[in-house]
């Protein structure tokens, strides 16, 4: 009875989120206690079940919260904005420069964690240049989808926060993991200017050295912040420090983006007032990510305590061979580009991942590989994603339609997919 309606359940929120009729977290808090209620379950038991879910989440929602706001403060005050206006004053009359400057763009602008943020930054400062050019639009919305997806991995980003909050895991942990698959995701990125230069100059990229002075010249205009230049440095050299502390394990995570809230409040807004303005301001873009973080954790708690997560990994294990289950989790990591994209990461993280993390178990891999290999795909194809809403608004600011986004773009991005993949094999970070 637990295992058919630990399926059944799954099944039900899958389809309603490929509806998109229904918000996530009400899918995630009302679906789960029917299937409890259908189990003979009370109340008392269910209040159980979700108080042990909800605090398995307490430290994503912690971090989420903070680094949320620390980005979006730095990004009020002008922060990213000098960083990519002094990167546009290199900008050559080469085909080349052009694709790595919007790489450099959309990876910076994603430091945020918002991929909506990155696309309304990197497409609309780009896209003149690559018309005045004659380079294809698809091209930019390509360099856009996979440098932002490569950023997708680190911790205070949705797709980290919602896979670990489903499988019980510690963000800044994960990122520690995929950081060389997420360096070597960005090389890769990066070096795909090198062929896709060359393919668009077959098709006439270019402009003569007078067009490319007069676009220059129209580039370099100063860059209005907030702040004070000594401001803006001061914020830049702190959140180096904020991350390289957190990387090498000196802060931890939560702590870290606590205190760099912190400071960023008062330095760049010494009014009490005005510091409470902004919090209010950028506080609606953190609610919504906690309220869907808090009701994954009431899903997790019931697939964890209610039994449900036992009877369908016993389920799942009596029909996997084998000799296909100790390469599982190099399977899941090399089709998970084309998973997310028809699935959604909205499925992939919170309804197929709970599940495979108990199964791979069972096969000799740990949770942390399941994780390093669903987040390959899933963040990679997170801009080529046909259920999610951030695609179509790149779509719709670069004036491209879907069908030639993805005629475009799916082979590079599968590839690279493919290649990270395999990289992650040899690495053993994902066993083959």
């Amino acid at each position: 009875m637990l295992t058919a309606v630990g399926f059944l359940m799954l099944l039900v929120i899958v389809v309603l989120l490929l509806t998109g009729k229904i918000s996530l977290p009400p899918i995630f808090v009302i679906i789960p206690v029917i299937a409890c209620l259908l189990c003979g379950f009370g109340f008392s038991a269910i209040n159980g079940f979700i108080g042990t879910g909800l605090a398995s989440v307490l430290n994503t929602v912690a971090l989420f919260t903070f680094a949320v706001l620390y980005f979006s403060i730095l990004n009020d005050v002008g922060m990213f904005d000098v960083i990519v206006s002094k990167m546009m004053r290199y900008l050559g009359n080469k085909v080349e420069i052009v694709m790595w400057i919007t790489c450099l763009v959309a990876t910076i602008s994603h430091l945020d964690g918002s991929g909506a943020t990155t696309m309304l930054v990197t497409i609309p400062m780009m896209l003149p240049i690559y018309k005045k050019m004659n380079i294809r639009p698809e091209a930019l919305l390509l360099l856009a989808a996979l440098c932002s997806g490569s950023m997708n991995m680190t911790p205070w980003c949705s797709s980290v926060l919602r896979l670990t909050s489903a499988t019980g895991t510690d963000a800044m942990e994960l990122w520690k993991y995929v950081l060389p698959l997420q360096v070597f995701c960005l090389i890769l990125s990066y070096l795909v200017v090198i062929p896709l230069a060359r393919l668009e100059r077959k098709h006439g990229a270019g402009m003569s050295n007078e067009e490319f002075m007069s676009l220059k010249e129209s580039l370099n205009q100063p860059v209005e912040t907030k702040v004070s230049k000594p401001i803006i440095i001061f914020d830049m050299v702190m959140t180096v420090v904020l991350l390289v502390a957190m990387l090498t394990g000196l802060v931890k995570s939560n702590l870290g983006f606590m205190a760099g809230l912190a400071i960023a409040l008062v330095v760049n807004f010494p009014n009490p007032k005005t510091q409470t303005a902004k919090v209010k301001e950028f506080g609606g873009t953190a609610l919504n990510m906690i309220m869907i973080i808090f009701s994954i954790g009431v899903l997790v708690g019931v697939l964890q305590d209610s039994g449900m997560m036992d009877g369908m990994v016993s389920a799942i294990l009596s029909i996997v061979p084998e000799s296909l289950g100790t390469h599982l989790t190099w399977i899941i990591s090399a089709i998970s580009v084309p998973l997310s994209m028809f699935l959604g990461s909205d499925t992939v993280y919170m309804a197929i991942a709970p599940i495979m993390a108990n199964v791979v178990t069972e096969f000799g891999s740990s949770v942390m590989q399941m994780n390093a290999a669903f987040l390959i795909g899933a963040c990679l194809s997170a801009n080529l994603c046909l259920v999610g809403p951030t695609p179509y608004l790149a779509l719709g600011l670069a004036n491209v339609d879907m069908p030639s986004h993805l005629k475009y773009c799916f082979l590079w991005v599968f590839g690279i997919g493919l290649i990270a993949s395999v990289a992650a094999g040899i690495t053993g970070i994902i066993p083959f």
